[in-house]
């Protein structure tokens, strides 16, 4: 491609390329000499048939010359973006402000059926292709159908040779599936993409279970309920539930009944007798602790005797009466 000396004008900022010469050449010695209106730092506010990435200008002006149905372009010089569009400026659509992009319209093209290959019109997905032998064909470059589109997704990566699309979540949407790349051979149909994009998903308490069993008979025990977060299952990065998943209450808090106990023996008290085998008494009493709540009284004596002072008293021998 030979690009002749430009004349500029500045006019409130934006400069304009009154006319550029463009030679074209295709191949041999066959060249087209195109009159080309480039408008610098203006852009069409349309969205484009395709984008491609990281090519001149030249090579995207080349590219909107061989698709059947672009008729301009927008170049962004700062990325190197070749937009491709459908329709031209007018006055309906006029150009806005846009510093980093060249806008070029396809001289003496109005319409898509005007771009003749040779004898025919390519397809929607067909470029014209210039061979060695000066002759125009028809040659299938793009998918048979439109790239389709992920709900919450964007394509991040295209690719024309092979032709391919790669996309991604949007921010905030987590991934599932692992082939986010599709592949289309020309003039075919697109590959399956087994891949999707969620909202986060929080989580959602339950219903509480029934209380379970008291831990105590009496004396204050506790019993528990639980309940789950699964009304949703937190999904796709969302938030677990907030607050306890444990509810527990006091239970049985009646005192327990508490048994009797025998205390220590008492001192044993003085022998009914002096001689002649008296008796003697002690006692214990049931506090040891005292039963209580309905609690068991001691089971068992509470008094325990023995005989004492089993000596023969003075004097029986004699005939005196035993005391």
């Amino acid at each position: 491609m030979v690009i002749m000396p430009a004349i500029l004008v500045t006019k409130r900022n934006v400069l304009v390329w009154l006319i550029l010469e463009m030679s074209v050449c295709y191949g041999s010695d066959s060249c087209l000499k195109l009159n080309i209106d480039h408008t610098i730092g203006m852009k069409l506010p349309v969205s484009p048939l395709k984008s491609l990435d990281g090519i001149g200008p030249s090579a995207c002006f080349k590219e909107c010359q061989r698709l059947r149905n672009c008729l301009s372009v927008n170049y962004n010089r700062k990325h190197f973006i070749c937009d491709l569009i459908g329709r031209k400026k007018s006055n309906v659509e006029p150009l806005i402000n846009d510093g980093d992009v060249i806008h070029m319209d396809l001289p003496d093209v109005n319409d898509p059926m005007d771009k003749i290959c040779g004898n025919v019109n390519c397809n929607n997905y067909s470029t014209c292709i210039h061979t060695l032998f000066n002759e125009s064909v028809c040659i299938a470059t793009e998918c048979a159908e439109p790239l389709p589109t992920l709900k919450n997704g964007v394509v991040i990566r295209q690719t024309y040779s092979p032709i391919s699309a790669t996309f991604a979540c949007s921010p905030g949407y987590t991934p599932v599936g692992t082939i986010n790349t599709i592949h289309c051979r020309p003039g075919g149909k697109w590959s399956s993409l087994s891949y999707s994009c969620h909202a986060p998903v929080d989580g959602g308490w339950g219903s509480w279970s029934g209380w379970g069993s008291c831990s105590k008979s009496c004396d204050g025990g506790t019993k528990v309920r639980n309940r789950s977060c699964n009304n949703p299952i937190p999904r796709y990065a969302g938030s677990y539930c907030n607050g306890p998943s444990e509810d527990s209450v006091l239970c049985n808090t009646n005192n327990c009944p508490i048994d009797g106990g025998w205390g220590n023996w008492g001192s044993w008290s003085s022998c009914t007798k002096t001689c002649g085998t008296g008796s003697q008494n002690r006692d214990r009493k049931c506090d040891n602790p005292s039963p209580i709540y309905g609690g068991a009284t001691c089971s068992g004596a509470s008094r325990h005797s023995r005989e004492c002072n089993k000596d023969n008293c003075p004097g029986w021998l004699f005939g005196r009466k035993k005391k």
